[in-house]
């Protein structure tokens, strides 16, 4: 889901949204303010992300804090987009 889909009103009242890549930490706050403000899913958000700086999906790796990154696997895990589940349950328990 692309970041143009959304409008200039998208890209005008999130100030935290620049043109160069955010560091890990900012990266994730730009997330949740996407997945709050708009209910996007995580993955959702971090897709549009990867389309707004023009990255690769696979390249996102880089910019995933570990929170980000379990809230990320537990949602794909309950959509049932996830194969292997070892990693959320080392983490969970």
């Amino acid at each position: 889901m692309p970041l143009i889909g959304y409008g200039k009103l998208f890209l005008r009242a999130d100030e935290q949204l620049t043109e160069e890549v955010p560091t890990p930490q900012q990266f994730t706050r730009i997330v949740e303010l996407l997945v709050s403000r708009y209910r996007l899913s995580y993955l959702d958000a971090i897709m549009a992300l990867c389309d707004h700086y023009g990255r690769e999906y696979d390249s996102v790796r880089k910019l995933l804090t570990p929170k980000l990154k379990l809230t990320l696997m537990g949602e794909l895990a309950h959509r049932r987009l996830l194969k292997d589940k070892s990693y959320l349950q080392d983490k969970l328990g």
